[in-house]
């Protein structure tokens, strides 16, 4: 029976692989034979605003075949196509409606409207590019029909509003008693903001997805023995903020960091500050030095000016985001730790929600790590060997008795001395912090819309655009802050040069936009050894009154 059998089961299974490889190809004939082979573009322009009368706009279709966004070739478009307008815009809506013969293979297309260049950074027309993926709905509706609305791009919170809110939420900064270098200010620098151009990385990702080789740096001048005022740089928007490029559409790396838009959504907003270094020595004796550095942090606020959440950033790395009640705060000002580095070094100046740590970072390979063994050593809340700059609205009294952990009694009983010593750690303890004070920040300055400084307001419910010439240069700048672009490995002086920050309020490390990142979700960064989480979990009674 065995014999018999066998040829029969052999038989059966060529029959079967015969009809799935036929059945197979034969529904990918009808795929392909199914796809449109041309498209209707129905593209309309809403709300045009009126320094863009007399100008005629086009839309440039640009067509990729990018199975894989990290391919070599992917960026290059295999067809490309512009259709203009055949007249000047004269009103306030605009619409153009036309066929497109479509390329054999592509899975993404981009739709961009160019000369619009006048309101670039003041009005948004919504992504620019517009993104579109091939996908079955296209077989089904061979028609792309999208409006562009344009909207201002002015901030609708009142100038009052965010000098209360900035003011309200101000940190305590702590630092160790020998830190070299703590913060400064930028107007400083004011006379010397003349932009440079610098050739970017290889692996830039700008490189592939804009076609981009330079970018811009200011270089200048040593002046971290002068003017060493603290100034803390804000900006206050609604949380719910997006920015062009953002699309899941998109392929990664086409962003603009000039075209975004603002929207009341449920009144959250998100309160983010910058605080200016004159110098980052980095974690090593070794490098990361470059000149210049902004360390950010972000709240998310609820429309009634109640803190929800904070998110704090370093490394190119979400550091941290979670619950206010799971740090400690005084009268609504947290609390942050600014580290110094191993070895010696003054640090790289990461800002911590806590303090009495130490983070091993990763230094790119074994060997870096073995050799230069960068860290980040997070000081304690202790008058021994602390020091702090504080808010300028808080008052030497205030202190005098400073909660440090949660304020929540440990219900359990230990079992071990690992247990024991855990909770050692985690014990609430108050603080005389008189003596800690070094000094305030002497300034809060808003961040203003980098296009709409000096012009006209819109919508500005303040009805004025006015900065302070010192900080207009600084704030219209889109580049790297200080004379290191690049990271740069001097073999003979046995030091690391790291690259000098990006300008904020746009500050973007390759796909991390850390302006509009809101506090929204529990993230945490582990590197090397150790994690910049939380330490505690907090409830309604932790934040200090």
């Amino acid at each position: 029976m065995k014999q018999t059998l066998k040829p029969i089961t052999y038989l059966s299974l060529v029959v079967f692989l015969f009809f799935t490889i036929y059945c197979s190809s034969s529904e990918e004939k009808e795929s392909l034979t199914s796809r449109p082979k041309s498209i209707t573009f129905d593209l309309k322009l809403k709300s045009i605003p009126k320094e863009l009368k007399g100008e005629t706009i086009s839309y440039s279709l640009k067509f990729y075949f990018c199975p894989v966004p990290s391919a070599k070739d992917c960026y290059t478009p295999v067809f490309i196509r512009t259709e203009k307008t055949n007249h000047p815009t004269s009103s306030s809506t605009d619409q153009i409606i036309f066929p497109q013969d479509l390329p054999n293979q592509w899975t993404h297309l981009s739709i961009r409207i160019e000369g619009i260049e006048k309101v670039h950074g003041k009005y948004s027309p919504g992504h620019n590019p517009f993104w579109v993926q091939n996908t079955d709905s296209l077989s089904k509706d061979p028609k792309i029909k999208h409006e562009f609305t344009f909207v201002s791009q002015e901030n609708l919170i009142p100038n009052r509003k965010q000098e209360e809110l900035a003011h309200k939420f101000a940190p305590i900064l702590v630092f160790h008693k020998d830190k070299k270098y703590l913060p400064t200010n930028i107007e400083k620098y004011a006379n010397y903001f003349q932009s440079k151009e610098y050739t970017l990385p290889g692996k830039d990702i700008r490189r592939k997805s804009l076609g981009q080789t330079t970018w811009n740096y200011v270089e200048f001048p040593d002046l971290r023995e002068t003017e060493k005022q603290t100034h803390l740089y804000y900006h206050v928007r609604y949380a719910k903020t997006t920015v062009s490029g953002t699309q899941n559409t998109a392929l990664p790396g086409i962003r603009d960091d000039r075209n975004y838009w603002y929207e009341v959504g449920n009144g959250d907003m998100v309160v983010s500050y910058w605080i200016w270094y004159d110098w980052n020595e980095g974690p090593t004796k070794f490098g990361n030095i470059h000149q210049g550095d902004l360390e950010s942090y972000a709240l998310l606020i609820s429309k009634d000016g109640k803190p929800k959440r904070i998110l704090l950033t370093g490394h190119d790395h979400i550091l941290l985001d979670t619950d206010f009640r799971n740090i400690n705060s005084l009268k609504n000002h947290p609390i942050l730790y600014v580290a110094k580095g191993n070895m010696g070094s003054d640090g790289g100046n990461p800002t911590s929600a806590y303090g009495g740590y130490t983070v091993k970072l990763h230094a790119g390979n074994a060997l870096f790590n073995y050799i230069s063994d960068p860290w980040d050593v997070f000081p304690s809340f202790d008058p021994e060997t602390s020091i702090l700059i504080i808010p300028k609205n808080l008052s030497d009294k205030d202190l005098s008795n400073v909660k440090i952990g949660s304020g929540i009694k440990q219900n359990r009983v230990p079992t071990d001395d690992s247990e024991r010593e855990k909770d050692k750690n985690l014990e609430t303890r108050y603080v005389e912090a008189r003596n800690m004070i070094k000094g305030r920040i002497e300034k809060l300055i808003a961040w203003e819309e980098p296009g709409w400084i000096g012009q006209t307001a819109d919508k500005d419910p303040d009805g004025h655009h006015k900065v302070d010439p010192k900080l207009s240069s600084f704030f219209r700048f889109q580049g790297r802050l200080g004379k290191h672009p690049r990271s740069d490995l001097r073999i003979g002086e046995l030091h690391q040069y790291g690259e000098s920050p990006e300008n904020a309020p746009f500050k973007t490390n390759i796909e991390q936009h850390y302006t509009f990142e809101s506090p929204k979700t529990e993230r945490s960064h582990t590197d090397r050894e150790g994690n910049y989480g939380p330490k505690f979990l907090g409830d309604d009674s932790t934040p200090q009154k």
